[in-house]
């Protein structure tokens, strides 16, 4: 019984040890937003365009550099129409969000603008946003058809 009180005290405070070192992700403060798709045309929206390849330049860049990290805000973009949604933080395109479907992203220290832009084949687009976010949260952004 002793031997079994002493392993198991032992595995405690190496347990406690290993959490204690262990790096903690702060806490953030969560917001939901939920929005609806507005179909009129906006100057900044049209201006909103996924980076397009140039075949046989490949583009050199050596600094990524550290793109995440714990003054960063979380972005969950959560797709509920029947849309391909393109993410734009800033004016730069973060990815897509397939119909119905959900995508985390971030958005850099202090305040942010996010878009969210369907585009159709004719040209015309249905768009959410913007919508502002700070440092400190993380949010969940429902895009309502």
């Amino acid at each position: 019984m002793k031997k079994q009180l002493f392993l198991f005290s032992a595995l405690m405070i190496i347990g406690l040890g290993f959490t204690a070192n262990a790096q903690t992700k702060p806490k953030l403060k969560k917001e939901t937003i939920v929005s609806s798709p507005v179909s009129t045309a906006d100057a900044t929206v049209d201006a909103l365009q996924k980076p397009m390849n140039v075949k046989g330049e490949p583009v050199k860049d050596d600094s990524r550099g550290d793109v995440y990290g714990p003054s960063y805000s979380d972005v969950v973009i959560d797709n509920w129409t029947g849309y391909y949604v393109d993410i734009y933080v800033n004016g730069n395109y973060r990815g897509t969000v397939a119909p119905w479907d959900k995508k985390v992203t971030w958005a850099i220290p202090g305040s942010n603008r996010l878009y969210a832009k369907a585009v159709f084949n004719d040209g015309s687009y249905l768009y959410w946003g913007p919508k502002a976010t700070y440092t400190g949260y993380q949010y969940s952004w429902r895009l309502n058809p």
